[in-house]
């Protein structure tokens, strides 16, 4: 087997390169492993020669139908997310180091995005202690979970640049975002003239807060990531229509076992929001202390059908709490409320997991 053909069944999703190197704008990047793949995305452990061989991760989409693809817009506003949020300059949300849109022969259309890698996810630490019987330490959980609840904090009181029609229209909707509707290309994009432009605060929402999307840093730091779900994150739900656009967004983009119970049917006239987010703190947390999201434990034990005991939010508090407080299961309880308008907010949830953090110093 020549070496272009080795290349092509180790790396099968990007072009036939002579050499395992992909270019992005000026860097050139040597491929070492696949770290990842799910559906049309594939992510590479990379090497960047010209700068001591660094590690990146590298983040490849295929859009088969070019600009028209949904996949292509979808890859678009994960790259608008890891801009949007560079600004606060947040060490608990990643952040793209560069980004290329390559136009293939077929008419296709193939986006790179270069990340920084992080070897080790929180999901990892977990899988750890349950294979050895362990329990991870209350004090390293609060830290972590008071770190992802920082991260969604920016996200959740993100404001955007509007302008012009902007205004009128965020005026028209009350200053709420749309989860369904395209974002316009000036957004949030530019300083522009203060005259002219208005903040106005317009709460996003990750959408899929699980410990596999809460990467550790080489400093212990817990960040964000897999922005491809993020966006606006209040809705009301007009139509059927919309309604159903809505559960099939959340069965392709939030992941079942800490989906909230409002996204598994969406109904009209519904009120979507970033409360979505806070459910899933609360099932993230749990997964922290027992090894499993509240839903998959009463599956696993019980064979519990995961999509009504999350509808009913029934789920159970072993009595074995393996030494965690009350006020760590507490704050667990208050996340898992079934009406979204009863959970806390994240200001909430950051100042008590806080003040757990400083119960436990």
């Amino acid at each position: 087997m020549d070496l272009q053909s080795i290349i092509s069944t180790c790396f099968p999703c990007l072009p036939c390169f002579q050499s395992p190197y992909v270019a992005i704008s000026n860097n050139k990047y040597k491929i070492i492993r696949l770290l990842g793949e799910g559906g049309f995305s594939y992510v590479y452990l990379v090497a960047d020669r010209a700068n001591n061989n660094a590690l990146y991760a590298l983040k490849k989409i295929r859009c088969p139908f070019g600009a028209s693809d949904e996949l292509f817009r979808n890859a678009v506003r994960e790259i608008r997310n890891y801009h949007r949020f560079a600004a606060a300059r947040t060490p608990y949300i990643i952040q793209s180091i560069e980004e290329s849109v390559v136009e293939e022969s077929d008419g296709s259309k193939s986006i790179y995005i270069v990340m920084p890698y992080f070897e080790k996810s929180l999901q990892d630490v977990i899988n750890e202690h349950v294979l050895s019987d362990q329990s991870m330490d209350e004090a390293e959980i609060i830290k972590i979970f008071v770190g992802v609840c920082r991260g969604l904090k920016v996200m959740h009181n993100y404001k955007k640049r509007l302008s012009g029609l902007g205004q009128a229209q965020a005026a028209a909707d009350g200053g709420e975002g749309d989860l369904l509707l395209p974002e316009s290309e000036d957004d949030d994009e530019g300083d522009g003239e203060m005259g002219t432009q208005m903040l106005e605060l317009v709460p996003f929402a990750h959408h899929d807060i699980k410990p596999a999307n809460v990467m550790l840093s080489a400093e212990g730091l817990p960040v964000l990531v897999d922005l491809g779900s993020c966006s606006a994150a209040r809705i009301h739900i007009k139509s059927r229509q919309q309604a159903l656009t809505m559960t099939d967004f959340a069965q392709e983009h939030c992941t079942l076992p800490y989906r909230a119970p409002e996204l598994l049917d969406v109904a009209t006239n519904a009120d979507i929001s970033e409360k979505t987010d806070i459910w899933s703190l609360g099932c993230l947390l749990y997964c922290c202390c027992f090894g499993f999201s509240p839903f998959e434990k009463l599956e696993i034990e019980q064979g519990a059908n995961l999509t009504l005991v999350i509808s009913q939010g029934n789920y159970v508090i072993p009595e074995d709490r393996r030494g965690y407080s009350e006020a760590l299961m507490d704050l667990v309880r208050e996340c898992l409320v079934v009406d979204p308008k009863q959970r806390p907010t994240i200001e909430t949830v950051l100042e008590k997991a806080l003040e757990l953090s400083r119960q436990a110093s």
